[in-house]
């Protein structure tokens, strides 16, 4: 487990998996130029340190029958902040076509109503991770006062070597 400032972004689905099974967005390509047929889903990321107000989520493209990520996409719930998005990911790698998908992600990120659910998701991972007896935040966080590493206690007397 880590200290919450070194969490960094979690998965939707770590926090709500019945939702998230429900809610996930999924793209479907058939003879769409410059893409393989497949079938996409959109997994959610969020910034899981309650006092940030990031306001993003990381949209993670993963092939189900190529089982890759094959772009990421980070979009702010804020249109006039300066890096609102959507934009690929600059610090994850992207497959040579991760333009077309931004695009047909930037598609669904046209629909209000999608949009609403992610910030809904974005204020439900802030929540869980505010709350001490939330299961996946006690999954992912440690108690404050075990947050340096102890040294192992020697067990009796060392032997010098002869």
């Amino acid at each position: 487990m880590l200290p919450m400032k070194d969490l960094g972004l979690v998965p939707f689905v770590r926090f709500f998996p019945q939702q998230a099974a429900r809610e996930t967005r999924t793209l479907t390509t058939r003879r769409f130029p410059g893409l393989p047929d497949d079938e996409d889903g959109l997994l959610e990321s969020y910034c899981a340190d309650p006092r940030c107000n990031c306001r993003r989520v990381m949209l993670n493209v993963v092939g189900r029958w190529q089982q890759a990520i094959l772009a990421t996409v980070s979009y702010g719930f804020d249109r006039d902040a300066a890096m609102a998005g959507p934009f690929l990911d600059p610090l994850n790698p992207q497959i040579a076509y991760a333009d077309i998908l931004l695009r047909q992600v930037e598609e669904v990120l046209e629909d209000p109503a999608h949009v609403a659910r992610l910030e809904a998701h974005y204020y439900q991972v802030k929540g869980a991770m505010a709350d001490p007896a939330h299961p996946a935040r006690q999954s992912l966080v440690r108690p404050a006062n075990n947050d340096r590493i102890r040294p192992p206690r020697p067990r009796g007397k060392r032997r010098k070597s002869r």
